[in-house]
């Protein structure tokens, strides 16, 4: 933009074709004198593309590594950093650094889910699923490879936890084969059940993830187990499972899980050291017990959500009020300002390198150098060129007088509005319930406050910024606790003269859907209301949603097992109160939603239908739950046009 262009205010739906979204990383300090690789989602002709950079951790110009014409995702250096290892759409790829053509490796019929390096950078520790089945059957199978696309005859099921959300089908057991960099394969673990997450020692040992429970179906307690020539053994324990886990240097691991036994939504994780060799455990970061650790990202859809986010042995995320500060392991001090978010981390040899954005910038994270004293430099502008040009919404945190004590709202005025001036105002509820909004909105607020709404991002109970009792206030009582706080930050709105009666709306995703449901069945004060993959059938969705028997007990709503439990669940459903719902309603669903299925919702929209109520059902194909940050470039764009409109048709800003 030259000096004399003025700033554009704000974004608009179509700008996102032009969004650029950094994910993973991963650093060695003897690739070209220190150097960090991550990922880079574009759209190139409509369709995400990611593509593999390079920048030295000192400082400079990045560079590109890999063309960005396929998915390229979870970069690894070798040990010696001399090779990269990457999965491209599934197949593993090692390129040579400076920089080579990448060469694949050899391919699996279902592809590669994960990898790791071994410690001589001669081979990788890969994850792939089976291409048989056990509980698939075929009453008359064909001659040769039917292919991993085929449809068995029927699908036989004695065990729970067959699908899970974002995967589809969990029928195919996933298991550790050693590839060679000769093309050698070499299967690692056998049998029905599946491993997970392979991370390989300095002794060549390599560690996965596995619940070979009697009830890991119902109750999943994933434990660290070393890969042995007679199958896997336990190597130490967390009553609560282990969420990830990770080899540190001097072959000791860091574990990411619940230590308690049963945990419940106000358990947090905690980080633990683990010495494989006796089994001992030792808590890390000690003063943070009540606090998330380990949570990267936060609610923000503006990095990357196509690849998983990490951390390492030695540096972790804690969440704090407001953002996601890294934190060292080993000194147990933060590596960055209060406030800042962090989305994915990596360190070796003595670097660190996070995708981050800095306490109260209102920006796409960046690639940043983490020098160790609490300062950060930033090494990249890939993440938030798109931005560049425009005026954004300013972002104030201001506490609304609530029943259980203040509630945390951040509140996005538009462009050059005046932050005192009543505005017609969307209440946008975060999904978990164990999350929180931060300083650092998420694209649909970006959209609604560029377009001259106010929007307010409240943390009512339930949510995880004021630490572990802020979430037990919720438990058990949705639709209750919440409410209440949602009520007191709309009173609130109005009595400062932020918002007027008459000019609110309401929206949220997953648990903030459910949420968006309950106001407006228990209200008649918002105008306006979309709901987007939430939950209208507590009953139905103990058995409808991939977790719901487990998911049950941890948010103390309980089961359908008894008559009581049934009325309990149906206490806490919207579908009870459709009747009283007024609320021109814009439902939102992810179509393959294996969290909170269609089929619950599409319950809530028949019976609103019925009544002759204003509602609008629209489905996404081929969508899971997070479509919002993971679902095809069309639909992402679609879900923000579609919501743009209905508050602009149903809140217009030229109202009196």
């Amino acid at each position: 933009m030259s000096l004399s262009t003025p700033p554009r205010d704000g974004i608009a739906p179509g700008d996102l074709a032009g969004q650029t979204a950094i994910g993973a990383l991963t650093v060695h300090p003897a690739a070209d004198g220190g150097l960090v690789v991550f990922t880079l989602r574009t759209v190139v002709a409509g369709r995400d593309r990611i593509g593999l950079w390079a920048v030295p951790h000192a400082g400079g110009p990045a560079r590109q590594l890999t063309d960005g014409a396929w998915c390229d995702t979870s970069p690894r250096f070798s040990p010696d950093g001399r090779h990269l290892a990457f999965l491209r759409d599934g197949r593993p790829h090692v390129l040579e650094l400076p920089g080579t053509a990448p060469r694949p490796l050899p391919a699996f019929p279902r592809g590669v889910r994960d990898l790791d390096w071994g410690p001589d950078s001669r081979w990788l520790a890969v994850l792939a699923e089976d291409g048989h089945a056990p509980e698939e059957h075929d009453a008359q199978p064909t001659a040769g490879d039917p292919g991993p696309d085929a449809e068995p005859t029927c699908r036989v099921l004695e065990r729970a936890g067959w699908r899970l959300d974002g995967e589809g089908l969990l029928l195919h057991p996933r298991h550790v084969h050693r590839v060679d960099l000769d093309g050698t394969v070499r299967r690692l673990t056998e049998g029905p059940r599946s491993v997970a997450r392979p991370r390989v020692g300095p002794d060549g040992t390599v560690y996965v993830l596995a619940d070979p429970g009697p009830d890991a179906d119902l109750a999943p307690r994933p434990q660290v187990h070393a890969v042995t020539p007679g199958g896997t053994r336990p190597v130490g324990a967390l009553d609560g499972g282990v969420i990830r886990h990770h080899v540190r240097p001097d072959g000791t691991l860091t574990l990411i899980g619940r230590a308690v036994r049963d945990p419940r939504d106000q358990d947090p994780p905690q980080a633990f050291h683990l010495d494989p060799a006796t089994g001992a455990l030792t808590p890390l970061l000690p003063g943070h017990t009540d606090r998330w650790v380990g949570a990267l990202g936060g609610e923000s859809d503006l990095h990357d959500w196509w690849t998983e986010p990490e951390d390492t042995a030695e540096v972790t995320a804690v969440v704090e009020a407001g953002g996601v500060r890294p934190y060292d392991l080993v000194t147990g001090g933060p590596l960055a300002g209060p406030g800042s978010v962090v989305a994915s981390l990596a360190r070796h040899g003595g670097l660190t390198a996070a995708v981050l954005v800095p306490p109260g910038a209102v920006a796409a994270p960046e690639v940043h150098a983490l020098d160790g004293d609490g300062s950060t430099r930033r090494l990249t502008t890939a993440g938030s060129g798109w931005l560049d040009g425009r005026r954004l919404p300013t972002v104030e945190t201001v506490e609304a007088p609530g029943p259980a004590g203040p509630v945390t709202v951040h509140l996005l005025h538009p462009p050059g509005a005046d932050a005192a001036a009543p505005l017609p105002t969307v209440i946008s509820l975060h999904g978990g319930p164990t999350g929180q909004w931060g300083t650092l909105p998420n694209i649909e607020a970006l959209l609604l406050a560029s377009a001259g709404y106010r929007v307010a991002l409240p943390n009512p109970r339930g949510s995880t910024d004021r630490g572990s009792a802020w979430v037990a206030g919720l438990h058990g009582a949705w639709g209750r606790a919440d409410a209440e706080d949602v009520h007191a930050v709309a009173d609130h709105l109005v009595a400062t003269g932020r918002s007027v009666p008459g000019r609110l709306g309401i929206c949220g995703l997953s648990y903030g859907g459910f949420l968006t449901h309950w106001m407006i069945a228990t209200s008649d004060r918002f105008t306006a209301a979309v709901a987007e993959n939430g939950v209208s059938n507590q009953v139905s969705a103990w058995a409808n949603c991939d977790i719901g028997p487990d998911y049950g007990t941890a948010s103390g709503m309980g089961d359908p097992l008894t008559p009581e439990g049934a009325d309990r669940l149906w206490e806490a459903s919207p579908l009870r109160l459709a009747d009283r719902i007024r609320t021109p309603l814009l439902m939102l669903q992810a179509e393959d939603d294996l969290r909170c299925p269609a089929a619950d919702n599409e319950q809530l929209f028949l019976a609103l239908r019925t009544l002759r109520r204003t509602v609008r059902y629209v489905l996404y194909p081929g969508s899971g739950h997070l479509y919002q940050g993971t679902g095809r470039f069309d639909r992402r764009l679609d879900r923000h046009r579609r919501l743009l409109d209905w508050f602009r048709d149903r809140l217009p800003l030229d109202a009196p």
